[in-house]
């Protein structure tokens, strides 16, 4: 099993390069959102402190490199390189699947704590695979990766159009929230690119998650790889071309789902085809508390180390230059007040 996962996971890091695998016409939305600039910031812009505190980790911006390589030994030197970006420029960094780590310990590709020693790092698992894991499980891929928390992602649409998907989803929500009791660590959930719905953040956040990931719609599909990488997937893939809750909608609709449930402590991370840091500033104005992305920081990662640290370090400059040309200072004036 442990080597069809591996294959499988490398062609994922090949096609999420190399392949059209985004939206037909869906996009994030947030080309929709426009922020109000402000000619006079009236502070310089040395003055700006986007930092914050989240989970036991200091980030000097509110910024996430999203979850999206594992599984191969491919992804050891991508991994490498984006962990050194995150420890240079203090940002969250989440590694892909640690699935098949839990098959075998020994697999590549994880080990990057010594690379990002103060840097916020996140293990990752597929939810639908805790009818398979326990929450035991779930703290030993945890202690593997050296990680300060977990993330649980859903991919309900890539497993039904993968061929042999894991699509036992029944009583997931439950079993969510006992890991969510039996782990010391923040659990977080994310979708990988099609969004939560409001329904869903208010479930999880009932389910005892520390945060959740909208991975709103308009970046990269997950259906449309899943159909690159098996013909027999592509006619259903078709389909769910234009599947999903733009990112923009996603994360307003989580924001105010949250805001209804007097949920303050959860963390909203919004993600989804974000391309630069005035995307992260919108996502972050419309209700984000942590902008997160993936490809674009992969793209670069898989050209080595200095490309994903100039690529981090180009985003965390422009969230910044942005939130001081519209008028903002800390992470607490980054409100819907700044847009238009």
């Amino acid at each position: 099993m442990s080597g069809e996962l591996s294959s499988r996971k490398a062609q994922h890091l090949r096609l999420t390069l190399e392949g059209d695998v985004g939206f037909a016409t869906l996009t994030t939305g947030l080309d929709d959102v426009r922020v109000m600039p402000r000619a006079l910031p009236e502070r310089d812009l040395e003055d700006v402190d986007l930092s914050v505190q989240r989970w036991g980790r200091r980030l000097a911006a509110p910024l996430l490199i999203s979850c999206m390589t594992g599984g191969t030994s491919q992804a050891g030197a991508v991994n490498a390189a984006l962990a050194v970006a995150a420890q240079q420029h203090r940002v969250g960094l989440g590694l892909g699947s640690g699935r098949v780590l839990l098959e075998d310990s020994s697999a590549a590709g994880f080990a990057v704590r010594d690379l990002a020693p103060d840097a916020l790092v996140l293990a990752n698992l597929g939810a639908v695979q805790l009818h398979q894991y326990r929450a035991e499980d779930c703290r030993r891929l945890v202690e593997l990766c050296q990680a300060d928390g977990l993330v649980l992602h859903l991919n309900a649409v890539q497993e039904a159009v993968q061929p042999g998907g894991d699509t036992a989803y029944a009583g997931l929500l439950e079993r969510i929230a006992g890991v969510c009791e039996r782990l010391d660590v923040p659990v977080i959930v994310k979708e990988v690119g099609f969004g939560l719905s409001p329904d869903d953040v208010a479930a999880l956040a009932s389910a005892g998650v520390a945060g959740v990931d909208v991975a709103g719609a308009g970046g990269t599909n997950w259906a449309a790889v899943e159909g690159l990488r098996d013909p027999a997937a592509g006619g259903v893939a078709a389909a769910f071309r234009d599947w999903g809750l733009p990112t923009a909608d996603a994360v307003a609709a989580a924001r105010e789902a949250l805001d209804g449930l007097a949920a303050a402590d959860l963390v909203l991370i919004g993600s989804g085809g974000l391309r630069h840091g005035v995307d992260a500033l919108k996502v972050l104005c419309l209700g984000a508390d942590i902008a997160g992305i993936a490809r674009g920081f992969l793209a670069a990662a898989a050209e080595g180390t200095d490309a994903a640290t100039a690529a981090v370090g180009a985003v965390c400059r422009q969230l910044r230059i942005a939130a001081w040309a519209a008028g903002a200072a800390t992470p607490a004036d980054l409100t819907s007040a700044l847009l238009q």
